[in-house]
């Protein structure tokens, strides 16, 4: 049942209207309104490795077989491949041994050897179809591969069913089904789902996925005390997404001092990850901290200087500092590198605002509107909404 923890870890996006820094979907990059300001830093992804595994399904049974449990050691090792070996030289003297092919399936599975994984799941189900396990695999299998359709994710809810069929108390089975729910916007069915499997048996990973549930419904209470849950189950350096999560909410919550202390705590667990740091002094800087926001900005123009979102963020930073000429400045170094960059125009607006040059900002609002093709009977794109703010703030007419 490992597809969930790679499943949270890929998703682990955070709910709020920050752009996020972590895509979904293998290595697509996370959805995002084409007309946003783009301040991500690439493609990056955090260090840090989100949540922490659920555990072997089959730790700790009383009637496993030998073969199958030092298997199941191998795979909890790391010993991919010579668990694979081990469970095939029980199959040869076994061939019918339903959980073998099982335990095959989980190897094959961590090599990323999907197919052959699917063959072995469904060969256990056709020895034992009262076996739970196998039907829960196959599920996570198809509902979290790259690439998994919508048929590979209806195909993984029905065998999900069959496996709370066969055992209601099978808590990861529950887990994995919220999982895939809230991956399809299917909200309310995700957090029951997920509340069920915290009720059997409340993990990091049960508990990060109510969080994330809760606060797409709007549920900013439960949202938060399930973030808080998530960041207690996982303080450690493998917790930075929680803790991000957590910031967000406490942020959303009106209690920005602690919003602002998990935002420096995660970039204390990660301190060398540029993607972590920029979405720490992205944070701050919300929370109206530019000068601690400046700390982490400081150290990635020194690690990853030709980074535009580095350059953007640290242009934004300048102005909040009462700085807009320095900040037009490092605007212009971004856009000379990335000249359709809309967060570099965005924001150079912003700036060019503050320091009181409304014809200038004004000539970079009709520019951003003519690359964006904006047709003044349509809604203005987000960019340029945007822009159109700090214009009527300057009272730039």
């Amino acid at each position: 049942m490992r597809r969930l923890s790679k499943l949270v870890r890929l998703c682990a996006l955070l709910v709020l209207s920050s752009p996020a820094l972590l895509a979904c979907d293998g290595d697509k990059p996370a959805t995002r309104n084409p007309s946003d300001p783009d301040d991500s830093l690439g493609d990056g992804s955090l260090s840090g490795q989100g949540p922490g595994g659920i555990g072997q399904l089959t730790a700790g049974m009383a009637d496993a077989d030998p073969k199958v449990a030092e298997a199941e050691a191998l795979l909890a090792e790391g010993k991919h491949a010579r668990a694979l070996a081990t469970i095939d030289e029980a199959i040869a003297t076994n061939p019918n041994h339903a959980r073998f092919h099982y335990v095959r399936g989980n190897a094959l599975s961590y090599l990323d050897r999907d197919d052959e994984a699917a063959a072995a799941y469904r060969k256990a189900i056709e020895l034992d179809e009262t076996d739970a396990l196998p039907h829960a695999a196959l599920g996570n299998l198809l509902a979290f591969r790259p690439g998994a359709t919508v048929g590979d994710q209806d195909q993984a809810i029905a065998a999900y069913q069959a496996a709370l069929t066969l055992d209601p108390r099978l808590a990861p089975a529950h887990q994995s089904l919220g999982a895939l729910l809230l991956n399809r916007g299917q909200l309310q069915q995700a957090v029951e789902a997920l509340d069920t499997a915290e009720r059997l048996a409340g993990n990091v990973e049960s508990a990060y996925l109510l969080a994330q549930a809760h606060g797409q419904l709007g549920n900013d209470e439960q949202a938060l005390a399930f973030a808080k849950s998530a960041v207690a189950y996982e303080p450690g350096a493998s917790g930075v997404d929680l803790r991000l999560l957590y910031a967000r909410l406490l942020m959303k919550a009106g209690q920005p001092k602690d919003a602002a202390r998990e935002f420096e705590r995660a970039g204390k667990l990660v301190p060398d990850s540029p993607p972590l740091r920029l979405e720490v002094a992205r944070g701050l800087l919300e929370l109206g901290e530019p000068d601690a926001a400046m700390v982490h900005i400081e150290w990635l123009v020194e690690v990853v200087p030709n980074e535009v979102p580095v350059i953007v963020n640290h242009g934004r930073i300048l102005v909040a500092q009462g700085k807009p000429k320095d900040a037009v400045a490092r605007f212009d170094e971004a856009l000379a590198l990335a000249p359709d960059s809309q967060a570099a125009q965005t924001y150079k607006i912003e700036a060019l605002v503050a320091a009181k040059r409304c014809k200038d900002a004004l000539a970079g609002f009709n520019a951003l509107a003519k690359q964006l093709g904006w047709d003044k009977r349509e809604p203005k794109p987000r960019a340029l909404d945007k822009a159109q703010g700090y214009l009527d703030a300057g009272k730039c007419k």
